[in-house]
């Protein structure tokens, strides 16, 4: 079974396993089609082709298909929310955003990829495909809601503070995703003390005011 909440494996998961760790890897432009085709223990050089239609298809394939189940965990904690008063909200949703990442890295463990991918490749990646509508979805409504938290900054330094904020913190699993893979790191003990200084520093960093200049 792959990590993909009951679906059973074939040539096609094949793929996306392969594409997500080369990718992890080498980044878009270090992997060629023929290389996933061939770590996937595909002979069909055209099997990417066949099955996503090609290269950007399997992006955004790699990319839907865990944070359908990471959206998932998001959404039960973003509607968590609404029934607690005495937390603080804007820490309250960048955990929604944050956490369900390192939930992913702590259940796959030193083999995982995927913060890596991320890091990587999400920012070439076009949200606006319809494939990947239910995830721009909840990234849009949890974008909203902290948004209208920054009251001291305008909403355009506001989405722009979040973005950051957001991209840096996948950034931060990532590296430590890598070190864990690589042994640098003990996962299981250090994970949540890295989750716990990074949600600290989004924090600070969103309610931090404007530069004057």
């Amino acid at each position: 079974m792959s990590e993909r909440a009951g679906v059973d494996s074939g040539p096609k998961d094949a793929l996306v396993d392969a594409a997500e760790r080369l990718f992890a890897e080498h980044g878009l432009d270090g992997v060629s089609m023929r290389d996933i085709a061939k770590a996937a223990g595909q002979r069909n050089n055209s099997a990417v082709a066949y099955h996503f239609g090609g290269r950007d298809g399997l992006v955004r394939e790699v990319f839907r298909r865990r944070m359908l189940v990471i959206n998932q965990r998001r959404r039960e904690m973003v509607d968590a929310l609404d029934g607690a008063a005495d937390r603080d909200p804007l820490r309250a949703l960048l955990e929604a955003m944050i956490l369900p990442l390192a939930e992913h890295l702590r259940a796959a463990g030193p083999g995982s990829t995927y913060l890596q991918f991320l890091a990587r490749v999400s920012p070439t990646v076009d949200f606006r495909d319809p494939t990947l509508a239910s995830v721009r979805a909840l990234h849009t409504e949890l974008a909203t809601r902290m948004q209208r938290e920054l009251t001291h900054l305008s909403p355009a330094t506001a989405l722009a503070r979040i973005t950051l904020v957001l991209t840096m913190s996948a950034s931060a699993l990532a590296a430590f995703e890598q070190q864990w893979a690589l042994g640098l790191v003990d996962g299981e003990r250090e994970l949540d003390a890295v989750v716990a200084h990074v949600v600290d520093l989004a924090v600070g960093g969103l309610r931090a005011g404007a530069n004057a200049g």
